[in-house]
């Protein structure tokens, strides 16, 4: 995806803020990363850049649907670039470790709902929580081997 083009097509600019904080999603796709992440790792390339900034950048990036919200657990907000492949995620509660699951069956239940009902459905999100084969290894798992 070319950002330049996303923005000045939607009448906003590129600046070197945007341009970072694209660079970083990019470099961690398929890894959300919360916005404490996002600004840690874009002060590393542009020291002094600004959370409301972040905050600001990423909401911007979510209407242009540039980056994607990612649900994963309690109150946090977790974002990724969108390279427009639709996948889910898998948590493991033990070490925290994200990984990408490609398969998604709601895309069945989205047709169910939408041949029995009105409601017209926008998107969906899911994130499947356990341990990952480390974790249940070191015995780290509950009811692990």
């Amino acid at each position: 995806m070319d950002l330049g083009k996303r923005l000045r097509s939607r009448g906003y600019r590129v600046t070197p803020q945007r341009e970072v904080i694209y660079r970083v999603l990019q470099e961690n796709e398929g890894k959300p990363l919360s916005l404490d992440d996002i600004h840690s790792l874009a002060c590393e390339k542009r020291p002094g850049l600004g959370l409301t900034t972040v905050y600001r950048t990423l909401d911007l990036f979510r209407e242009l649907e540039v980056a994607l919200p990612v649900h994963l657990h309690g109150d946090s907000q977790y974002y990724e670039i969108n390279e427009g492949k639709h996948h889910h995620h898998m948590v493991c509660l033990s070490c925290g470790d994200v990984e990408l699951l490609e398969a998604c069956l709601i895309e069945e239940i989205e047709d169910i709902v939408r041949d029995g009902s009105d409601f017209m459905i926008t998107g969906h999100c899911m994130s499947l929580f356990g341990y990952c084969p480390d974790c249940l290894e070191r015995g780290r798992g509950k009811g692990s081997r």
